[in-house]
This record gives C-alpha cells, sequence and structure tokens, in this order.
C-alpha cells in the first residue's frame, strides 16, 4: 500500500481520497449545527407560545359575578 502512494497515480487517489473527507467532515459539522440551531428556536417558539397562552388564560375575567352583566345581546 505505501509503495503505491509514491507513485503518480497513487498520490492523486490519495489526495482525492483526503479532500473528499475534508469535505465529508466540514458538510457534516454544519449540518449538525443547522439541526441544534433549528431544534433550538422550535424550543424557543415552544415556550413563548405557552407562556403567551397562560398569560392569555390569567387575563380572562372568569369570575361568576359576570355571567349576570349585560353583554350587549338580547336573549330570551
Amino acid at each position: 500500500m505505501i509503495p503505491f502512494l509514491f507513485t503518480p497515480i497513487g498520490r492523486y487517489i490519495a489526495i482525492a481520497a483526503f479532500a473528499f473527507v475534508v469535505l465529508a467532515g466540514i458538510y457534516v459539522k454544519i449540518r449538525s449545527e443547522a439541526v441544534s440551531e433549528y431544534k433550538a428556536e422550535a424550543t424557543q417558539e415552544i415556550l413563548e407560545r405557552t407562556q403567551n397562552a397562560i398569560r392569555a388564560g390569567d387575563n380572562a375575567a372568569i369570575t361568576p359575578d359576570r355571567l349576570l352583566e349585560n353583554d350587549g345581546h338580547r336573549r330570551d
């Protein structure tokens, strides 16, 4: 195997393999960072929606006294 690397064809094959490994490593690194960023953004959005729903529920008027108030609609 080592003598093959000393031939011109062997060097080109070794350089091509090395370039492929480097480019594949860069691709995997970028892709994993993108997936992590996407998951972080999705988690943040879910947290914000949950907090907004909790705030909306807390701000709702749910006292029993409001049942007798006139809401502007006529019902018989």
